[in-house]
């Protein structure tokens, strides 16, 4: 019995070596070093949602869940994403839960090599991370606020199709937001954010990346009509491809039934601007768990 084990499983190794013989070619494996030495951790070889830099997550309704889907406007990376959210606002307090539920994509041979893929045909169906992030409001006066927040990622997301990083990261940063006089009809808003951010890798030499989290957003707000923009950045140190810089655009109109206010419909684009080459728009719904008249 242990004959027939040990020759089932040196047949499994050999057949799961052949199909990898493509990527140990092209990537000039030397048959001993452990592949997850050859990926690139960092925001430019990796997919869309693989290290997020995050950003203040504030309600001005209260509790809510959300629904968004992101699509791909590049052929070269093409994906559909669906993101759920679930927000619970406490007040002084925020907690909001993002699942990375499920990632359709398509890569093209170049870019599969590029992140040196181990996935053969390039295209699949993924389930990604859990984000939290813990928000504390630490100062409020007039019109401004100062909020702390704690935020993390799991390691749910696979490593070999090079989509995800299946290692876990956290941030530790600050937020300013400041509300100030109307201009015309539309009342603008300003958050920055600034803190620290870790993300883990699978290098025996470099564990992880760590450096600043820098965020800016302008919103103006007129009744139930919402505009804002964006900046996201990271500055890390390994520097190949780990200082990203996203620019957020998003229109958000809040639908109602009579007199309440059910929840609000986003749509949004993003543009990467240095370290990371993907461009996306994103539409997606809001629904307050409270009704508010």
């Amino acid at each position: 019995m242990r004959r027939v084990l040990l020759i089932a499983l040196v047949l499994f190794s050999f057949n799961a070596q052949a199909q990898l013989d493509w990527w140990n070619q092209i990537h000039n494996w030397d048959g001993a070093t452990p592949w997850t030495q050859y990926m690139k951790y960092s925001h430019a070889y990796l997919g869309p949602n693989a290290i997020p830099i995050p950003t203040l997550q504030r309600s001005h309704m209260g509790s809510y869940f959300k629904s968004s889907s992101q699509m791909s406007l590049i052929e070269d990376d093409s994906f559909l994403t669906l993101h759920n959210e679930l927000h619970w606002d406490r007040g002084h307090t925020q907690i909001h839960i993002t699942h990375q539920s499920i990632e359709y994509y398509r890569m093209s041979e170049e870019v599969r090599d590029l992140r040196i893929s181990r996935d053969e045909d390039g295209k699949g169906v993924l389930a990604g991370d859990v984000l939290i992030d813990i928000s504390t409001r630490l100062w409020t006066k007039h019109e401004q606020s100062l909020w702390f927040t704690f935020h993390t990622k799991t390691a749910a997301g696979p490593l070999p199709q090079a989509r995800f990083t299946d290692a876990p990261g956290y941030a530790f940063f600050f937020s300013h937001q400041k509300s100030f006089d109307s201009w015309g009809n539309w009342e603008p808003s300003l958050t920055t954010d600034a803190g620290f951010q870790v993300y883990q890798t699978h290098w025996v030499d470099y564990p992880q990346n760590d450096g600043f989290l820098g965020n800016i957003k302008l919103q103006l707000h007129k009744d139930k009509t919402y505009l804002s923009a964006q900046l996201r950045t990271f500055t890390g140190y390994f520097l190949d491809g780990d200082w990203p810089r996203l620019l957020e655009l998003q229109w958000s109109q809040t639908f109602t039934l009579g007199t309440a206010q059910l929840g609000r419909a986003h749509v949004g684009w993003t543009r990467g601007l240095n370290d990371y080459p993907f461009s996306f728009l994103t539409v997606g719904m809001t629904y307050w768990l409270d009704v508010h008249m």
